[in-house]
């Protein structure tokens, strides 16, 4: 095999121990220097893998960090940071894994994702998006929360806008994609069963306006262009071996100074 080549730090006993800088060339006319670190081409095998880890922290410490960072820019903008497996002509591409260790005290560590803030436009994008698959179906992407342990609830799902002061908050849009030789997938909402207490409720509210008619709630089923339409259904689960089966409530509101809403019940 080639011969390999090390660059070490010798250790100390007092002190932080010593450093190794690697760094390109500046220059004052044009792009500075590249940076490369490239593994060793296998014609007949895999490449050489790349690592790079800071070392296990002592008896009092933690470990290093690492930092992956492009520079500031005063009139243009800041370098892109890529991260990527190869494609393949014959297998599966690479996955990439980004993971927390695990801990034995505290709250686990977090992952953050955010796209950048801009004080002139729009903020920055956030895509997360599933692989194509031109011959098949495209991937899943699942978002879920870990199961609890002995004691205490699985975490929380939020999906939500932030607030606005001077125009319309975010839209929040759920929904299948559009089908030309089957049908559109389908949105389901459920809440997930228990064996305690009264089972988890689903709630739908509109939004509240101080100035206007509050927001509207509007349930619809699909249109049928060749055949009838969809149907809506609305039940209460059956009774169980003791008990009533829930009530259905159909109701408006209270009114103070006008009258209060119409219950409309008829067919088309």
């Amino acid at each position: 095999s080639g011969g390999s080549i090390i660059i070490a730090v010798g250790s100390g006993t007092s002190g932080a121990g010593g450093f190794v800088a690697i760094q390109s060339g500046r220059s004052t006319v044009v792009t500075g220097g590249a940076l490369s670190v490239e593994s060793g081409e296998g014609t007949a095998s895999s490449s050489g893998s790349i690592r790079v880890a800071s070392a296990n922290g002592g008896a009092a410490g933690g470990s290093g960090r690492l930092v992956f960072s492009s520079g500031s820019a005063k009139t243009g903008n800041s370098g892109s940071i890529m991260i990527g497996s190869g494609a393949t002509t014959a297998g599966r591409g690479g996955a990439i894994v980004v993971a927390v260790g695990s801990g034995t005290s505290g709250a686990g560590g977090a992952i953050q994702m955010q796209s950048g803030r801009s004080t002139a436009m729009t903020g920055g994008a956030l895509v997360v998006s599933s692989g194509e698959g031109t011959a098949s179906s495209s991937g899943s992407i699942l978002i879920v929360s870990s199961n609890a342990g002995a004691g205490g609830a699985s975490g929380a799902l939020v999906f939500s806008s932030g607030t606005s002061k001077t125009g319309n908050s975010g839209t929040l849009s759920i929904g299948s994609g559009v089908a030309t030789a089957g049908r559109g997938g389908s949105v389901s909402i459920t809440v997930g069963s228990g064996t305690s207490g009264a089972g988890g409720l689903i709630s739908i509210g509109a939004g509240r306006s101080t100035v206007k008619s509050g927001g509207l709630v509007s349930m619809s089923s699909g249109e049928g262009t060749a055949s009838s339409s969809g149907s809506i259904l609305i039940s209460s689960a059956n009774a169980g071996a003791s008990g009533g089966s829930g009530k259905l409530v159909f109701s408006s509101g209270t009114a103070k100074t006008g009258n209060s809403g119409a219950v409309l019940i008829g067919s088309g």
